[in-house]
């Protein structure tokens, strides 16, 4: 089957996230059924006015009130730890979530300083981690909290792996293509440290587990376990729509549609805890905060639309401020369909040429540099160059790993040249031909790299040499350098206890924000010298959070 170029990036375009539909029954009698449409559907407000400019009308008709000491809004990682944490400390907590189920993505789960870390020969210290997130976001991000998790995060996971443990999970190294070992060592800008873990049981091994869940899920549901069985009550497809307060007189409550499309009424007599995930399903937010992320050809979060700014609604409408740090695009190089081979650029680095022909930036796969090119070249369109001695460069970059990434290489291979995300050529005429690239452009490009590969030093790019690689064995190949939205970041604007603030720095009583929905610790992009952070620090503040409101104390208070 023949696949042109353009054919297989609309293809790559089209594809969406597979949603899991296992239940879990809602906090009330009888069963869910779907998750609520979301407030947040991207219209604009009105009059030039965004949506989030507009408050709704107060909801009035409430069917019923339940009273509770923590409110949270969220069942994604963030808010199951919060809701652990918080149960297990004493506090009576409620968990609203949009979905029938808990939600978790993702593989890996970074965090610093911890027993696991030292038993295994990582000792990182956390300024030094703080300082390579705080100046990727070039100094706009809050500090503190960068450093609050880099130096805490440590003992979180003490506590997780116990949790984890009494129910034969355990931790491993990072399983992702995004965790790198041995880059510890290279030059800062491409540094990338194995802070990383992964939660599996048994003889586990893969990014999914046997039942084709995210090897996430299995520290979501001991998390669920653990804060169901502290008494945390849990109420799925319900839909919080309005928060109970305002800026100046501080937060008590969510108002929420149920399942049977009742308004519900959940007081927090502590605080809630929004935990709703980032904004990469609003469409009016993306084009307001992260215009690039439109250029990625694939979103591949789930479920669809379930991360539609919903936070940054709720907090808005009652006078919460945005984060002052820009939003961070979190673009990762793959889509499902691209991932049938491991010789793509989410994993080696190859001669990146653009539909011109040129070499246009570093390819080492470190995401954001990568990304962010790509998605900035003409037509949005970039191919992988590489030959067939991949094999000598496979083992040259991943020294520790290349056995693994050539498993069923040949035959992914073949399956791939099939489907058209990979493409085969005696000569580098007819490989050019075959992608749609000046062939005179393509090999003055390859003639360049080669002698850049002779010399030992990328003077264009900087790519350090254990990543260059020489083309000159036929066949040679090409593969389309693609782009995923995994999600993209931009939170509430919030203190160093991570306490929702208006746009001066008032903080608003009884009202925080953790995970995707706390901004101010991106900026600009999401790096990856900490692989996993997203998920490292929604579980961190999530607990950290979880336990000092149930303690009736803040988070700087209780180091």
């Amino acid at each position: 089957m023949e696949m042109d170029r353009r054919s297989f990036l609309k293809g790559a375009a089209a594809v969406g996230a597979i949603s899991v539909t296992a239940g879990l029954a809602a906090c009330t009698t009888g069963e869910g059924t779907s998750g609520q449409t979301s407030t947040s559907s991207g219209a604009s407000g009105g009059d030039g006015k965004h949506t989030w400019d507009v408050p709704p009308a107060p909801i009035t008709d409430i069917a019923e009130t339940k009273d509770y000491d923590i409110v949270i809004v969220g069942a994604g990682i963030s808010g199951l730890g919060a809701a652990e944490a918080a149960a297990r400390n004493g506090a009576k907590v409620a968990v609203l979530e949009q979905t029938d189920q808990i939600q978790m993505r993702g593989v890996d789960v970074g965090h610093i300083g911890s027993q696991y870390h030292l038993k295994n020969g990582f000792d990182l210290d956390a300024r030094s981690a703080a300082r390579f997130i705080h100046l990727w976001s070039h100094q706009m991000s809050n500090y503190n909290l960068v450093y609050t998790w880099a130096s805490r995060s440590g003992k979180v996971f003490d506590y997780i792996e116990e949790m984890v443990g009494k129910d034969g999970v355990y931790m491993v190294p990072a399983l992702s293509g995004t965790a790198k070992y041995g880059w510890d060592s290279l030059p800062e800008r491409w540094r990338i440290f194995p802070d990383a873990v992964s939660f599996v049981r048994g003889d586990e091994t893969g990014s999914n587990r046997p039942d084709g869940k995210s090897a996430n899920w299995t520290l979501g549901e001991c998390l669920f376990d653990s804060a169901s069985s502290n008494g945390a009550e849990f109420c799925f497809d319900t839909h919080a729509e309005q928060l109970v307060g305002s800026a100046a007189n501080g937060v008590t409550g969510v108002i929420a549609k149920d399942y049977d499309g009742k308004f519900i009424q959940y007081n927090a007599s502590k605080g809630v805890i929004l935990a709703t995930g980032d904004i990469g399903g609003n469409q009016e937010m993306i084009d307001a905060f992260s215009p690039i992320a439109n250029r990625a050809d694939a979103n591949v979060y789930t479920p669809v639309d379930g991360n539609n700014g919903d936070a940054l609604l709720m907090g808005r409408w009652i006078g919460a401020g945005f984060s002052k740090s820009p939003a961070a695009h979190m673009v990762h190089q793959f889509t499902r369909e691209s991932r049938t081979h491991n010789l793509t650029s989410f994993i080696m680095s190859w001669l990146a040429v653009n539909k011109d022909g040129e070499r246009y930036g570093s390819e080492l796969p470190f995401e954001p540099y990568l990304t962010n090119a790509r998605m900035n070249q003409p037509d949005n369109v970039a191919w992988s160059i590489f030959d067939s001695d991949y094999v000598t460069y496979m083992k040259k970059q991943w020294p520790t790993k290349w056995e693994t990434w050539l498993e069923d290489c040949d035959k992914k291979i073949e399956d791939s040249l099939e489907i058209g995300n990979l493409f085969r050529a005696d000569t580098l005429d007819e490989l050019a031909g075959q992608i749609g690239v000046p062939a005179d452009k393509l090999k003055e490009s390859v003639d360049r790299y080669n002698s850049m590969f002779a010399k030992g030093e990328d003077t264009d790019f900087s790519v350090p040499a254990q990543f260059l690689s020489e083309i000159k064995t036929a066949p040679f190949y090409s593969a389309p350098s693609v782009c995923s939205k995994l999600v993209v970041i931009y939170g509430l604007h919030v203190n160093s206890d991570s306490q929702v603030c208006t746009d001066s720095d008032a903080p608003i009583a009884g009202l925080f924000a953790v995970g995707n929905a706390q901004g101010d610790f991106f900026g600009v992009d999401y790096p990856v010298h900490c692989p996993g952070i997203s998920h490292g620090r929604a579980l961190t503040f999530g607990q950290l959070v979880g336990e000092a409101l149930a303690k009736d104390t803040v988070i700087t208070k209780t180091a």
